[in-house]
Formats: C-alpha cells, sequence, structure tokens
C-alpha cells in the first residue's frame, strides 16, 4: 500500500499538521510506502506534475 501525504517540515505549525505527521508516521510503521506531495501546485503548476516522482503500480482487483 502506497501513502500520498502532505507532511513537510514546511509546513507552518498547526493541529491538521501535527495530526498529518502523526498519520504519516502510522503508515511508515505499518510498513507503508509513503510519497510526499505538495500542499498546492504553486512550484509544480498541476496535480500531474506533482506526482512525477511516483512509480505507476499494477492494478489490484478486489
Amino acid at each position: 500500500m502506497i501513502v500520498l501525504s502532505e507532511s513537510t517540515e514546511q509546513i507552518e505549525p498547526s493541529a491538521s499538521a501535527s495530526e498529518n505527521k502523526l498519520m504519516t508516521e502510522a503508515a511508515q510503521l505499518l510498513g507503508c510506502k509513503v510519497y510526499y506531495i505538495p500542499r498546492d501546485f504553486e512550484r509544480c503548476g498541476t496535480a500531474e506534475n506533482a506526482l512525477w516522482h511516483i512509480p505507476n503500480y499494477p492494478k489490484v482487483n478486489g
């Protein structure tokens, strides 16, 4: 399983940022592969560009 996370050190401290960080850490502890994505597309322009570093995985039925 993969997890897309907006949790980065550059996010201003807030309750939701703390919760996001904890969920990301929990996913890693459970063995999920975590990929970090930007909170907005200011630097990358589009959602597709934001996901450039995530490999294609085979589809799983079920």
